[in-house]
């Protein structure tokens, strides 16, 4: 499933288009940051377990916060997977552009 594809789900339970937009462009930003370099993962992910925490807590608020402690880590892990996948060619690029010979 595309990055795209995973923020319609994570995101269907919520009827605020302008949250939904809010959120997406977020999670957009953070791929973006990811795949700088500059950033670790780690703080990648917690971001990303901060966003699906809030998101639980929006569409299941009657679910035990063990459960959605558990569930936002799931699913930060699945977009941090994503954006591995998504991201190579666009971290490599920015990894190593200092290394590329101009003529």
């Amino acid at each position: 499933m595309s990055l795209v594809q995973k923020i319609n789900a994570l995101t269907a339970g919520i009827l605020d288009p302008r949250i939904k937009l809010e959120i997406a462009k977020t999670i957009n930003f953070l791929f973006g940051v990811y795949c700088t370099g500059r950033v670790s993962e780690e703080e990648i992910r917690s971001d990303l377990i901060d966003i699906c925490k809030s998101i639980l807590e929006e569409t299941n608020p009657d679910l035990l916060e063990e459960d959605k402690r558990k569930r936002a880590n799931f699913l930060a892990d699945e977009l941090l997977r994503t954006f591995k996948i998504e991201g190579m060619s666009k971290r490599a690029l920015a990894r190593y552009q200092r290394y590329t010979i101009t003529y």
